[in-house]
């Protein structure tokens, strides 16, 4: 028995030292760098800014309702605003609405993609009495600008073409040639706008050494336990699937039940997906996160991410107690829609459900579907997909100067930063330049901000400013 227990002493000691001496190598993956010097940004940027949200350039699912007119006046007034981005570069149009400027550089073998959109998503009107300021009046408050599209994404789009604006009027010749990539419907899909413009890309063989879109950003607030600011850059995105749960029996008399309805049979089925959601993972993209996230923690958290091989249980355990951590470890699933039933006294004979599916990338589609069979369990339940889905496999290489560029660029922008790539969540028009080139990252220089897609969008006067400082270094240097 001292024989074991000695044995156990010996192991536990050595595993010990095995813990610490990973957490005591595992070395941070942030740089240093001189930080570059706030410019004087050109005068009227913010009034330029509050102008560009006046143009209601909503996109709809429904095409009809989208004001084309929105569109080109804004395309009109944007001439005016920048007249040297017009007058030096060449304004491809993409389908009417989409805007891709080419600014030829010394290299025209290795060019650079700047991303944004043009269109905003609709305010609700029961909303309107919670916002602070006309939704498109762009106007300020407290040192804010208030308006939809100030941060999604007409703040970078605007911020974009300051830095190239004052760029060309200090007759600066970048080394590669840069595009400015603006689509007109990355909130419905992004077909129309983006889509093309990779196309537009791909038909003339043209490969982008980098992609930069909206995505990630500086954030005081959202990485756990981290003590220091973040700037989180998307490196990939989830897929998108939407899937089709139907079941169809004899309805009847609202007095006279049979034992199981359509209802019944699909609230269960319902129940039982949510009872079983997809396994955790963590995988190439987060293990990524906490390669550069891990050494920047206190000790414990530290030595967790450090020794993955032992706490990744509990890591995984952590990670699913938020709706963010959880989103990055899984497959997640959303029940949006339910629909049965034309009358209150008539037991109807069918009933629909739309579950939409975030998934992690290299997801495969019939094993979605395997997984949803098995845990409903019941034939009555067809399953069918939607055609509008996505499954980015694009992950940029870490290893490239291309990240390495970035990193160094956001780390002159904020002292003491920590730069850490991140798998987004959500779907950008970037993912159609993933078909394309590897080198596709996700990051607007803004930090933490509010009102996405909500009541009270809006973006800080000096944080626009310093956004314009960051595109302006990032092209020049």
């Amino acid at each position: 028995m001292k024989v074991f227990f000695n044995l156990v002493f010996a192991l536990l000691l050595i595993l010990i030292c095995i813990i610490l001496f990973n957490t005591f190598s595992f070395k941070s993956r942030q740089i240093e760098v001189a930080p570059n010097e706030f410019i004087d940004v050109r005068k009227g940027c913010i009034s330029r800014l509050q102008e560009s949200i006046k143009f209601k350039t909503i996109s709809y699912d429904d095409a009809s309702k989208i004001d084309s007119n929105q569109f080109l006046n804004f395309h009109a007034y944007l001439a005016t605003a920048f007249p040297l981005v017009f007058e030096k570069t060449n304004v491809i149009k993409i389908n009417k609405l989409g805007l891709l400027f080419h600014w030829k550089g010394k290299d025209s073998k290795n060019p650079i993609v700047l991303m944004a959109h043009q269109d905003v998503v609709p305010v609700e009107e029961s909303t309107l009495n919670n916002w602070k300021a006309d939704p498109f009046s762009g106007k300020i408050i407290d040192g804010y600008v208030y308006g939809r599209g100030t941060i999604d994404d007409k703040g970078s789009l605007m911020a974009i073409l300051e830095s190239v604006e004052m760029l060309i009027a200090e007759n600066f010749v970048p080394e590669n040639d840069i595009y400015l990539a603006f689509g007109h419907d990355e909130e419905v899909t992004g077909r129309n706008g983006a889509k093309a413009i990779a196309a537009w890309f791909k038909q003339r063989n043209i490969i982008p050494k980098m992609v930069l879109d909206e995505g990630g950003m500086i954030t005081n607030t959202k990485v756990p336990n981290l003590t220091k600011t973040a700037a989180v850059v998307g490196i990939a995105e989830k897929g998108y699937l939407t899937v089709n749960l139907t079941t169809s029996i004899t309805g009847g008399h609202s007095s006279m039940p049979a034992k199981n309805t359509a209802i019944d049979i699909l609230a269960e089925a319902i129940v039982k997906i949510k009872q079983n959601p997809f396994p955790t993972e963590l995988g190439e993209v987060v293990n990524s996160f906490m390669d550069y996230v891990g050494p920047e923690l206190p000790f414990t958290n530290k030595m967790a991410m450090a020794n993955r091989w032992l706490f990744s249980p509990l890591i995984k355990n952590i990670y699913s107690n938020s709706p963010a951590g959880n989103a990055s470890i899984r497959t997640t699933q959303a029940f949006t829609i339910f629909q049965s039933g034309i009358k209150e006294n008539l037991i109807p004979g069918e009933a629909h459900a739309k579950i939409n599916l975030r998934t992690l990338p290299n997801t495969r589609e019939n094993e979605i579907i395997s997984h949803l069979k098995k845990a409903i369990g019941n034939d009555l339940v067809k399953i069918s997909v939607e055609g509008n889905k996505t499954d980015p496999k694009q992950v940029a290489n870490l290893d490239d100067e291309t990240f390495s560029h970035l990193q160094k660029t956001i780390s002159a922008f904020k002292k003491d930063i920590v730069v850490a790539p991140f798998l987004m969540i959500g779907a950008t028009d970037s993912r159609y330049f993933g078909e394309i080139t590897q080198q596709v990252f996700r990051f607007v220089p803004f930090t933490d901000l509010e009102g996405l897609h909500g009541v009270n969008e809006r973006i800080a006067i000096q944080e626009y400013k310093e956004g314009i400082t960051f595109y302006y270094y990032f092209l020049r240097k």
